[in-house]
């Protein structure tokens, strides 16, 4: 907390959240159903033998205590009307980014000769031998996964051999294996083996696998300078189309510097993870229209970038249909960077292919975008703390949490109107709004949406006619087909209809193709139905 331009080190925090994935996705995307677990000092967290590691196994000793109340023996939960309930769970996993999950398990790293905490045969800076493989393999099925009573071997192993190896053996020793020896870390606490299964519990975040200088940043770096190369076209040009494109509320106006040379770097382009989002509708639109027939090697390879996104933007429950989908074009992904930019292909790449590990495992597909808006609260929070820090900001947030449970909060319904004014109508009362929450996020009055059957439409107002149903109408003015061309839009062939928000897919992020003529991308949950 504090001034981002001058971090303070000793003030950095470490968060923890904690989360129910049976939860149904409008739940899991807001962030006050991700409780604060607790918060430490990183200063402290260093200080503590086992570090992170060690940090984590009080964690689950927690949740799953050896005595007392337990979450696989079951919680008794008393209700209002008198009744009890009977709770049990399972530990699901942790979700992090690579640096975090490193730090839990004392793996190395994917800095390291093993770049992968589960496949034991992936190499990367070593000339691969027999059985294994590159890193920058898009074949799948050549991968070696580690299970987990693989992983206890290795740490059975690793303890024997540190007390009986040499000190250069046994270094050596741990790079073949991938993980460090530390007796106070995860993994070598040998209670949590019926708890913890490190196979299945690395869950990976798409957020910064893909957006945190991540896959899409190296892409779209390497497709910018190929674009000065081929085509002689600058940053700046790219700088000027994002001006002309009409943004959605809910991503808010593209930062005009997002494409400037200043934050293009030899292999990557330094962004967020938000703003690369909505970098990538951006600069697929303009290749769309000028740079298709000119490069159609890099267009093809960048639209399949567009949809692994798009199919991951759908949610954790609605990506779950296109798993298949996301294995096939993540291996085509990785092929078409390998053929097209040689060595610029980071440990990253190979990780996305457990994204959907991770998705399969938990029956969800779950991502940081959510913990990182929480972090806004906790940093909030925090600001003018300095004292006693994590005591205070822990019961301010903990204390605010359950406030807005006592307040009945709109947040805790699945769609609502947002700030709705009461209409009467022909002797019905009618509820009406210039924006509405609903499954695919917010959505707000001038938005360019497109529905489950193709209409394309800028939204007018919200509609709801009573509290008791549900259902939530949304007023728009749409536009036809130019030439049988779904991606090409007629401003001046406008009809007004009303569609329930359900059938809503996606926002749109739309430009001016030619005078009354607008052009969209479609988005992958439409083209992978």
């Amino acid at each position: 907390p504090g001034n981002p331009f001058r971090p303070e080190k000793s003030r950095a925090l470490m968060c923890m959240y904690w989360v129910i994935v049976d939860w149904p996705q409008w739940l899991i995307q807001r962030s006050f159903a991700w409780p604060i677990f607790s918060i430490l000092r990183e200063s402290i967290i260093h200080e503590i033998p086992g570090q992170l590691g060690a940090i984590m196994r009080m964690v689950l000793r927690i949740f799953f205590a050896e005595v007392g109340h337990s979450f696989d023996r079951g919680v008794l939960l008393p209700m209002p009307d008198g009744e009890s309930i009977f709770v049990t769970g399972i530990f699901a996993g942790f979700l992090a980014d690579l640096v975090g999950h490193k730090e839990m398990t004392n793996w190395k790293g994917h800095g390291g000769v093993l770049c992968c905490l589960e496949c034991d045969n992936v190499i990367q800076f070593r000339e691969p031998k027999e059985g294994q493989v590159a890193m920058n393999c898009s074949d799948a099925t050549k991968f070696k996964r580690r299970c987990n009573d693989d992983f206890w071997a290795i740490i059975d192993e690793t303890r024997r051999n540190y007390y009986s190896m040499g000190i250069t053996n046994f270094k050596n020793f741990q790079i073949n294996s991938g993980i460090n020896y530390d007796p106070h870390g995860l993994l070598f606490d040998d209670g949590l083996r019926s708890v913890y299964q490190p196979a299945h519990h690395c869950i990976r975040d798409w957020m910064h696998t893909v957006g945190q200088d991540g896959i899409a940043n190296t892409h779209i770096g390497q497709l910018m300078h190929a674009m000065d190369t081929k085509c002689g076209i600058k940053p700046g040009r790219l700088m000027e189309f994002s001006d002309e494109c009409h943004f959605p509320s809910n991503f808010g106006k593209l930062d005009k510097y997002a494409f400037s040379p200043g934050r293009l770097k030899s292999n990557s382009i330094t962004s967020f993870a938000s703003t690369i989002l909505t970098m990538i509708p951006v600069l697929y639109l303009f290749m769309e229209m000028y740079l298709a027939d000119a490069m159609p090697e890099h267009f093809a390879a960048y639209t399949i970038l567009a949809h692994i996104i798009g199919l991951l933007r759908m949610g954790p429950e609605d990506s779950m249909k296109h798993i298949e989908n996301l294995r096939k074009l993540v291996g085509r992904h990785m092929e078409a960077m390998v053929e097209l930019y040689g060595d610029h292909v980071k440990p990253k790449a190979h990780h996305m292919f457990h994204v959907m590990d991770g998705m399969e495992w938990l029956g969800k597909l779950l991502a940081c975008f959510v913990t990182e808006r929480k972090h806004r609260e906790v940093k909030h929070a925090a600001l003018h703390v300095f004292r006693h820090i994590e005591d205070t900001v822990l019961h301010s947030l903990v204390n605010k949490s359950f406030q807005q449970v006592i307040d009945g909060h709109d947040l805790y319904k699945a769609t609502f109107l947002v700030r709705p004014q009461s209409l009467a109508v022909g002797g019905h009362i009618l509820h009406q709004a210039s924006s509405v929450v609903c499954r695919v996020g917010l959505v707000s009055r001038k938005d360019m949406v497109i529905t489950d059957t193709g209409i394309v439409g800028r939204t007018i107002n919200f509609w709801k006619q009573s509290e008791i149903d549900d259902t939530i109408v949304v007023e728009l003015d749409s536009y036809d087909c130019v030439n049988n061309d779904c991606r090409l839009r007629s401003l001046h062939r406008v009809q007004r209809v009303f569609v329930d928000c359900r059938s809503i897919v996606d926002t749109l992020i739309w430009v001016e193709d030619s005078p009354s003529i607008f052009r969209i991308a479609i988005p992958a949950a439409l083209l992978y139905a």
